[in-house]
């Protein structure tokens, strides 16, 4: 959706509106934003296990782009307490949290953001994994004799994490971990940071998790590239529906610049922003299918790896690489 209604009123809920306006850019401050896309809301799937939430199905809410920065985030927020929260309390099956402990499907990913931190490893091999989901990196980690930990909310994602690695997994968000002085030689988050609004202020607190001179690695899809590759597909085929950020699953839409912003914003050095590597197909999948889909993927990723094709639709998600300040203890 590129046209820009007026906004239909915000329906009222007890205590107040459902959606509270966001006035100014999450990364630099900026007011002037631009609106370029409306998501589709939806939690009728809720209805029974959360009213309050499917009772969100139908707002408007409009992605906006900062003219400024070019981050792209929701013009209105949800006032629901908990909204996240609750969203994301996903009662997954047992059998298939199991299978996403085993799942290679990302293994790509974490094999190179794991030589990358060796090679930038100046100190300790202590790492903190943020958004741990089942594990897996931890466990990738740790054969390469990382000491690892994690923090993941789900309570059973966590629970497979921690029976499956042996590590220490905390329910708890980074900045209670950080008030309790803990410290980490490398932190990484893979495909979390677009889930959660105010970025800088949780990178702050990630900043102070981090020892100094130990390193960030952070993966995001890549918001404009993300946004012309879903108007390439519905282009191409027009009963293919644009869908970016449906139900505010990605309220933080990166590109490079915004990314190195919001670093930079938080207090870390040297950061390095690059083309990320790409999910494939697992061997469990149709060969034909696994193939053709992986070599359009790789083909694509080694296009975005190309000199400065990280400033450009190729790039369809960014890997981020800095320091936190000072010298290591």
């Amino acid at each position: 959706m590129t046209g820009a209604p007026a906004l239909a009123p915000v329906a009222a809920a007890a205590g107040g509106a459902r959606l509270v306006a966001v006035t100014h850019c999450w990364v630099c401050g900026g007011r002037g934003l631009r609106r370029f896309h409306a998501p589709r809301i939806d939690f009728r799937d809720y209805a029974a296990q959360d009213p309050d939430l499917a009772s969100y199905s139908g707002q408007e809410v409009w992605l906006v782009r900062c003219e400024s920065c070019g981050f792209g985030q929701p013009d209105r927020m949800p006032t629901l307490p908990g909204f996240f929260d609750r969203m994301y309390d996903q009662r997954w099956a047992d059998d298939w949290i199991e299978r996403e402990f085993d799942a290679t499907y990302k293994d790509f990913i974490f094999d190179r953001i794991l030589g990358e931190l060796d090679r930038r490893r100046a100190g300790g091999r202590r790492l903190l994994d943020v958004g741990a989901h089942a594990g897996r990196f931890m466990h990738l980690a740790q054969r390469r004799g990382w000491q690892v930990e994690g923090i993941e909310l789900n309570p059973r994602t966590a629970a497979c994490a921690a029976r499956r690695t042996g590590a220490p997994v905390h329910q708890v968000n980074a900045q209670a971990l950080a008030a309790g002085g803990r410290r980490f030689d490398a932190v990484t988050l893979t495909d979390v940071l677009e889930h959660i609004p105010e970025p800088v202020a949780l990178l702050a607190s990630i900043a102070r998790l981090v020892e100094p001179g130990g390193t960030i690695a952070i993966k995001v899809p890549c918001g404009p590239s993300q946004w012309h590759k879903e108007r390439l597909v519905s282009t191409l085929k027009p009963s293919h529906a644009v869908s970016l950020a449906d139900n505010l699953v990605h309220v933080n839409h990166f590109s490079p610049a915004s990314l190195t912003l919001a670093l930079e914003r938080a207090g870390f050095e040297r950061v390095a922003i690059r083309t990320a590597e790409p999910e494939l197909l697992p061997l469990e999948s149709s060969p034909m299918r696994r193939a053709a889909s992986n070599a359009l993927r790789l083909a694509v990723y080694a296009a975005g790896r190309l000199p400065g094709a990280v400033h450009t639709p190729l790039a369809l998600n960014l890997q981020a690489y800095a320091h936190a300040p000072g010298a290591r203890r």
